[in-house]
């Protein structure tokens, strides 16, 4: 429930609406699941590369070594705490990595695997069933059950990306190796989803 409190159901109803006049061989739920990654992408959450100095405020921080998590931050997954020594002043900034989903819909930011957590989250409590996606070559996203193409759709938050599984190999130019789907009762190897090239893939595949 409190996670669907911070969706714009009305915005996001009455632009899936629209969206489907203009193309109209989607599916509503599709329609919604475009325009909610859309919403997720542009106004919800923020891409951090590195934190800003909680004492200034400065942008101008370099990576030290990370420190201990607090007990608070602990409390909502995060085993890792990045640290960033300001530039500028003698303060620094910390980026705990938090896991919680509830916590990020707070702190609405982080990098793709918060991404990831935050959309999959959000996905649930909108009814959409939802698995999270792992690439062994460092991305996560998810992927949303379509009852109308009665499959699951491949959907990136980071990019407001979906049903284009062929953006990492493509776009990207990644040398994918590994690409897990997890559920809540399942794990399943997805990689021919998202290369046109198995065969050089395989040869990657090295792993036991």
């Amino acid at each position: 429930q409190a996670a669907a409190q911070v969706i714009p159901a009305v915005r996001l109803q009455r632009e899936a609406d629209q969206f489907q006049e203009l193309f109209p061989d989607w599916s509503y739920e599709d329609a919604f699941q475009k325009v909610m990654l859309t919403w997720f992408k542009k106004d919800f959450f923020k891409w951090v590369n590195k934190a800003k100095c909680s004492q200034c405020g400065s942008a101008n921080t370099q990576a030290v070594p990370g420190a201990p998590p607090t007990q608070e931050e602990l409390q909502y997954g995060a085993r890792n705490v990045e640290v960033y020594k300001c530039q500028d002043c003698p303060g620094s900034g910390r980026f705990p990595r938090y896991n919680a989903p509830l916590k990020l819909l707070e702190t609405r930011e982080g990098r793709c695997g918060e991404w990831a957590n935050a959309y999959a989250c959000l996905c649930r409590a909108v009814g959409f069933e939802t698995r999270k996606i792992h690439d062994s070559t460092d991305h996560v996203w998810v992927e949303i059950w379509s009852d109308a193409k009665d499959r699951w759709v491949h959907a990136d938050p980071c990019e407001a990306a979906m049903d284009s599984p062929l953006l990492y190999e493509k776009g990207w130019g990644k040398k994918l190796q590994y690409i897990f789907a997890t559920g809540k009762d399942s794990c399943e190897d997805v990689i021919r989803r998202y290369t046109g090239k198995l065969p050089e893939v395989k040869t990657r595949r090295t792993k036991v």
